[in-house]
């Protein structure tokens, strides 16, 4: 009778581990495909600030700096990406858009650029591409909160450990 009971407890243990490694591995799956989202993203509007700097770069002579600063600073936005480095990808972020708002503000004071419709459309794209980027961090900090609560709670702990899961870190 006791190894009966034995034998169920090591069943429903196993049944829990088991259930354990699905629900970590969804959520984990969840996390890829939220940071794969958000890199999308990332990566779209760097391509529009390039073509963007490049419209730019051919009128705006005298303000090389403020180009090479939104450069430089898109640069190390994908460069953080793909090292997955969440610091350095949030201050890169941020570095970045001051710079675009920057260039943005010089650029109304050019008569070509101020009366220009596919300028205007250029600059709400960047804009649309900055709110679709603000969407995809919060989805992916959501799953990143998820995933970590879920790393740190009972059974799920002990799986996580055994599976080598450790805590995402969020992108703020």
């Amino acid at each position: 009778m006791a190894w009966l009971l034995l034998l169920a407890f090591a069943a429903l243990a196993a049944a829990v581990v088991a259930a354990a490694r699905r629900g970590l591995g969804a959520l984990q799956d969840s996390r890829q495909a939220a940071w794969s989202a958000l890199e999308a993203q990332l990566v779209k509007r760097h391509e529009l600030m390039i073509q963007i700097v490049g419209l730019c770069a051919r009128l705006m002579k005298y303000e090389r700096d403020t180009l090479d600063r939104v450069t430089v600073s898109g640069s190390a936005v994908i460069a953080a990406v793909r090292r997955n480095n969440m610091p350095a990808l949030a201050a890169a972020e941020k570095t970045h858009r001051a710079a675009a708002a920057a260039l943005f503000s010089l650029a109304e004071n050019y008569p070509q650029f101020g009366t220009s419709a596919a300028f205007a459309a250029l600059r709400d794209r960047a804009a649309t591409l900055d709110a679709r980027v603000d969407e995809r961090r919060e989805q992916y900090n959501d799953a990143v909160s998820v995933l970590n609560f879920r790393c740190q709670a009972f059974p799920y702990s002990l799986v996580a450990r055994s599976m080598g899961l450790r805590p995402a870190a969020f992108l703020s």
